[in-house]
């Protein structure tokens, strides 16, 4: 079952797996195992992976900030271990490549997919887990962990507000428009709106990090159409002055 992409990836994540069965099941997709008969996949190794993911990073942050609050740790740990953030660390690795995906789901737009690379990614970190134990799954994650040396936490929606009630003298409206995965691993996708007009939209592995995401869409959407209109005033100055 192992794709020419498989050797590739085992030199990639620095890691060659003992029983490549274990990898297979990591990288397999259920839409892949119901196609094929008596098929894994890895639903199972994501949960794992993902405590495993959580432990490492808790325990990194602990050590590398000694004075920060537990509040100030958690926003930081949310930080990293979200959606975007591991997508991203999925993508350097180029693994969306890697996953096995049945064909009504298998496209281009599909394997780059924020959700689905965020689940393989901590899939992979369970299957080096099942086989080489918590060390070699700690060094895997701690490559891409130690390159992310300093944490810029922003509040996105606390900025957003303040500037919607500079404008408008409203709060923002949060909507939750989507879930999806099993409960142990929820997914959630989110719009802001401002007198029911639609903002911007965000994903995330909570509510809270779904409503972040989608405020600083929102404030990107904002500052485009800011610029916009004030490239709009000057052009209009300009012609009335060449009048």
């Amino acid at each position: 079952m192992l794709n020419k992409n498989w050797e590739k990836f085992q030199k990639i994540i620095e890691y060659k797996f003992g029983d490549p069965k274990i990898l297979a099941t990591a990288l397999t997709h259920k839409s892949y195992a119901a196609e094929t008969v008596g098929e894994n996949y890895n639903r199972r190794m994501e949960f794992l992976g993902d405590s495993i993911l959580s432990a490492i990073v808790a325990e990194t942050l602990y050590l590398r900030y000694p004075r920060e609050s537990e509040g100030k740790l958690s926003q930081f740990k949310a930080q990293i271990i979200s959606a975007h953030n591991l997508s991203s660390w999925a993508r350097e690795m180029d693994l969306g490549g890697c996953i096995y995906l049945g064909k009504s789901e298998d496209t281009k737009e599909a394997r780059q997919r924020e959700s689905l690379l965020c689940d393989v990614f901590e899939a992979v970190i369970g299957a080096i887990y099942l086989d080489g134990g918590f060390e070699n799954a700690k060094k895997f994650v701690l490559r891409f962990l130690n390159d992310q040396k300093e944490i810029e936490i922003t509040d996105y929606k606390s900025r957003l507000q303040e500037i919607l009630q500079s404008i408008y003298k409203e709060l923002p409206e949060y909507k939750v428009i989507k879930e999806s995965g099993p409960d142990h691993n929820k997914k959630f996708e989110v719009a802001v709106y401002i007198k029911s007009e639609l903002l911007g939209k965000g994903a995330g592995n909570s509510k809270k990090e779904a409503q972040q995401f989608a405020a600083k869409q929102a404030m990107k959407n904002i500052r485009a159409e800011s610029e916009v209109w004030k490239l709009e005033c000057g052009n209009k100055r300009r012609e009335r002055t060449l009048k």
